[in-house]
């Protein structure tokens, strides 16, 4: 028999609305499920093919009839509803489900993939593609090329319905049909009165097995190539989710677009390696939070400078792609061998501005990285391997390995006009001193040489930075990751500023000993005339969570002190509280703060790392001095709190 079917639960775990899979991608859905079905597909692209993986997503309407067993299904959305009456959310997720489907008709976002092998072994049982897709939960069993490894991102596509129904339609390549779906409710009572699980399935009720016969499923899902059509039920369809879906594949799939092993359709809007330059320059140049243009011209531009590691570690090749510009984003683009970007990496100590792709080919080091990635693939994380010191030091190899091409880059190797942040500073304005020796020349008179007096000027380390970040991501131990999101720009003191320093008696401090951050060893003590003001809640400004920092600048003042000095600027006018991180070749520490002020008086510091309420004038420099609780000359970044 075919029908709906939800297992019982054995009076055993119940299943609320709150699903674990779902809830990873409900925050941003539209870059997941590109991330996701994408990813997918080009994982099952088939073996020696030169054809690209091609995917098409479009929605489509049908009336409400074609809906597998509608009326079963609406019964079972019921009964749902009356299992959870008395818990707010769910009632309102089954009533909004119910609309849905005593509509006339409903929307379906159908997604087709193209050159693959389809979803394999739907007649296996428990083994191949079909079941690892439909039944499993937390396994995959992808090798190291292939992009996913948690067996997570097969719930991004529930995201995305209003029903949290998928049904998933394939032809694979030995010319099998399979058909079925699967809804992601809540456990509910069953027509025999008992408890079940939270996930059914559509197909043969025995054993919950797919449809295997064309002339059963519906017409609208039968898949005619070999392929796998995926689609959501009650697409929750935003007006600009085309855009969303774009966006995401211009940002993560661009080097699968470039070496032709991927085509993407998004309604009417075909994304290949023809067409994509002019749709990354409609869709993302110029756009502060897209930064697939400049990794595309670094990938393609012929003065891009290439550096390659034929085996790093041990763990085979690794290749970097540097392209120097003054409007660059001093970022690179991680990438797998999948042609997936993980993450944009920055808190590069070079005083030029590049853009950068970096490519993991081996096979071994892509097997490493894959295990270090979280379910979302948006990071590399080394404590997730079972050996984390061992990964930890593979990845500031990589990083330091990265740092040292990047310094190789002299300014005779960028291009005519590049910025060196800071230098501004030191230089004059155009059109500043009239009278010089061209312009006396020209009205006949010589112009006699001058003498010039060199004076050295000392480079201060600094940091441009617009991260936000949140109170949790300050973790207990004092660490704070700046790679994924922070766009730090460091200069590195050379070693005569580090002798002055010494000379001067700023003192050495390892940021590997803990007791440096530990607040019982304190050497330095507020006195009277520094307190920090208390805030009266009922009298704190109220801060302004749309406020981002677009320029700043940090260079210490006395490094026998351990004094900065901070000048900044921001997009709105109000108030914010701000925190300063001390930068890591890897990662960052929170820097603790025992004096902050601002116009001649001093600001609250909570806890010794958040600084505020700071008054912020969108037309003017906001300007705080700090003093670090021990004597320190490093790089520091600062961030504001998003609340």
């Amino acid at each position: 028999m075919i029908n709906w079917n939800f297992p019982p639960n054995n009076y055993g775990q119940i299943t609320g609305l709150n699903d674990a899979g779902i809830e990873t991608f409900k925050g941003n859905p539209w870059e997941s499920l590109a991330r996701e079905i994408n990813q997918n597909s080009c994982d099952a692209r088939i073996s020696g093919s030169i054809e690209p993986v091609r995917v098409e997503f479009e929605i489509k309407e049908l009336p409400i009839e074609a809906f597998p067993h509608k009326d079963e299904f609406i019964n079972i959305l019921k009964q749902s509803l009356d299992y959870w009456k008395e818990n707010v959310k769910t009632v309102s997720f089954f009533e909004q489900a119910i609309n849905v489907m005593k509509a006339e008709s409903i929307k379906f976002l159908k997604i087709s993939d193209y050159n693959t092998t389809g979803l394999t072994g739907a007649n296996q049982g428990h083994r191949g593609g079909w079941h690892n897709l439909i039944k499993s939960v937390g396994s995959s069993n992808k090798d190291s090329k292939s992009g996913g490894s948690f067996g997570i991102g097969k719930h991004a596509p529930f995201a995305c319905s209003d029903l949290r129904t998928v049904f998933y339609s394939t032809k694979d390549q030995y010319g099998l049909d399979a058909f079925q779906g699967v809804a992601k409710l809540v456990t509910h009572y069953n027509e025999q009165g008992e408890p079940t699980q939270g996930t059914g399935y559509y197909g043969h009720v025995k054993k919950n097995e797919p449809i295997l016969l064309q002339e059963q499923i519906h017409e609208f899902f039968r898949r005619d190539d070999v392929g796998t059509d995926v689609f959501i039920a009650g697409f929750n369809a935003e007006k600009d989710w085309e855009s969303k879906v774009i966006r995401s594949v211009l940002e993560n799939f661009f080097i699968s677009i470039l070496d032709q092993k991927l085509i993407v359709k998004v309604g009417d809007l075909e994304i290949n390696a023809e067409t994509l330059p002019s749709i990354l320059n409609q869709y993302t140049k110029g756009e502060s939070d897209c930064l697939s243009y400049f990794y595309y011209e670094a990938y393609t531009l012929s003065n891009t400078k290439k550096f390659v590691l034929n085996n790093f570690e041990g763990l085979g090749e690794v290749r970097m792609y540097i392209l120097p510009g003054k409007d660059a984003p001093k970022r690179v683009a991680m990438v797998r061998s999948t042609g997936m970007k993980i993450f944009d990496k920055g808190s590069f100590r070079s005083p030029f501005k590049f853009s950068g792709v970096l490519i993991a080919e081996g096979d071994q080091i892509n097997e490493f990285l894959r295990k270090i990635e979280p379910p979302t693939h948006t990071a590399w994380e080394p404590e997730r391997h079972d050996d984390p010191s061992f990964a930890k030091g593979i990845i500031k190899s990589l990083y330091a390995w990265m740092n040292e091409q990047i310094r190789l880059i002299s300014i005779g190797d960028t291009v005519e006009e590049l910025d060196v942040e800071g230098l501004s500073e030191f230089l004059p304005d155009k059109g500043e001193d009239a009278n010089s020796a061209s312009d006396l020349a020209q009205e006949g008179e010589k112009s006699e040489p001058k003498e010039i007096e060199l004076q050295r000027k000392k480079w201060q380390s600094k940091v441009n930075t617009i991260n936000i970040i949140n109170e949790a991501d300050f973790q207990e131990n004092g660490s704070f990751n700046s790679d994924n999101d922070s766009d730090i720009n460091n200069t590195e003191d050379n070693d005569e500023h580090k002798r002055e320093d010494k000379e001067k008696g700023s003192e050495e401090i390892d940021l590997s000993d803990p007791n440096y951050f530990d607040n019982s060893n304190e050497d330095i003590k507020d006195d009277e005339s520094t307190t920090h003001p208390e805030i009266d809640e009922q009298q704190r400004p109220k801060a302004n969570k749309n406020l981002r920092i677009t320029q700043s600048r940090i260079f210490c003042t006395d490094p026998t002190k351990g004094t900065y000095k901070m000048t900044l600027k921001s997009n709105e006018e109000g108030y914010g509280y701000i925190g300063i991180n001390i930068v890591g070749e890897v990662g960052g520490e929170k820097a603790r703060v025992s004096l902050a002020e601002q116009s001649g008086e001093y600001l609250h510091i909570e806890n010794e790392v958040k600084i505020g309420p700071v008054r912020f004038d969108k037309n003017e420099r906001t300007i705080i001095s700090i003093t670090l609780k021990k004597p320190l000359r490093c790089a520091l970044e600062v961030a504001v709190y998003a609340n």
